[in-house]
């Protein structure tokens, strides 16, 4: 019984914790997107438009590094709590060579269809996210809450809601309408929570049962 109520509330508590992680955007210089801002370049792989964000003229994204603030280590993209993190690669205006990387696990290149996916676990404070462009020298990244290798290169991000963030990377080749590459960054539900929930459940009707009978 004692084990069942210890169950009961530790899933309880780590159910609460993993539903608190949220994305906060900390920083930046606020940066107004015009009409050459797209994300939905034809050549793209398997391209699926309804993937594309719904953000564009008009609208204002958190910018860093160039076309924004000078890089400022300590402005970024923020986790709250630890939480698996989803990356999800939605559209690309580029022909140039372009990743981005979930710095605890994976990486998504541009030249992929549109809708991949990769995901990691991540530690509350700074999302280990970075992009990455091949340039004639050889690869210049730009980093979140670190900065860029390249000063032509830039990162923005917009707030969709506390568990949505869309990521913006300007690969430094003459414009800076932040399309080069879009990625969608979510908090994922750990299950772990609930499962422990459902085992101290079933506990508690296996005691009662007992004592009925």
């Amino acid at each position: 019984m004692k084990l069942a109520i210890g169950a009961a509330i530790s899933s309880l508590f780590l159910a609460t914790a993993v539903s608190a992680a949220s994305l906060s955007i900390v920083g930046g210089a606020d940066v107004t997107l015009d009409g050459s801002h797209n994300p939905n370049y034809a050549p793209l792989a398997a391209f699926d438009p309804a993937l594309v964000p719904t953000v564009g003229d008009g609208d204002t994204i958190k910018a860093f590094g160039f076309g924004g603030d000078a890089f400022d280590t300590n402005n970024g993209l923020a986790l709250s709590d630890k939480s698996k993190i989803s990356i999800m690669f939605l559209g690309k205006d580029a022909n140039a060579s372009n990743t981005v990387f979930n710095l605890a696990g994976g990486s998504l290149s541009n030249n992929g269809a549109a809708g991949a996916t990769i995901s990691a676990v991540d530690l509350p404070d700074w999302i280990a996210l970075a992009f990455e462009t091949i340039k004639d020298a050889g690869p210049e990244s730009i980093t979140n809450n670190v900065g860029q290798t390249d000063p032509s290169l830039s990162m923005a991000f917009y707030q969709e809601n506390s568990k949505n963030v869309l990521a913006f990377f300007g690969d430094g080749r003459g414009d800076s309408d932040y399309d080069d590459m879009v990625v969608r960054i979510s908090v994922v539900p750990l299950p772990a929570g609930g499962l422990l929930l459902l085992s101290a459940m079933g506990g508690f009707a296996v005691v009662r049962r007992k004592k009925k009978a």
